[in-house]
């Protein structure tokens, strides 16, 4: 694959760092809520709430309210499609780091 059949092939949802470091929790750690994940990312809340947005619209997650001992909580979890797009960028990217590193050392 050429560098520009990379650039193309990249995920445009997932390539931005705020999008790709949610997802990247809930692929590592499961579902959470909305608040541990803007704790842990040290968001505020509306960009929080514009990148949840964007990848429920694409089908990247799904939010789901539940009432605790504390009141409403939303959780989120990654869909399979959600999933399947994650690792598929981050096997792209490995790739992607390997052609770089080949076509870079070699000269």
């Amino acid at each position: 694959m050429k560098l520009n059949e990379y650039l193309k092939a990249l995920d445009k949802v997932l390539m931005n760092p705020n999008r790709l470091l949610i997802v990247s929790i809930l692929y590592l750690f499961g579902p959470k809520k909305e608040s541990e994940i803007v704790k842990a990312l040290n968001m505020p809340w509306g960009t929080f709430s514009s990148h949840i947005t964007i990848l429920e619209r694409e089908g990247y997650i799904k939010r789901k309210r539940i009432f605790t001992r504390k009141g409403y909580r939303t959780f989120i979890k990654l869909t399979e499609e959600g999933e399947e797009n994650y690792k598929k960028l981050v096997k792209l990217l490995r790739e992607f780091l390997k052609y770089v590193r080949e076509e870079y050392d070699g000269k």
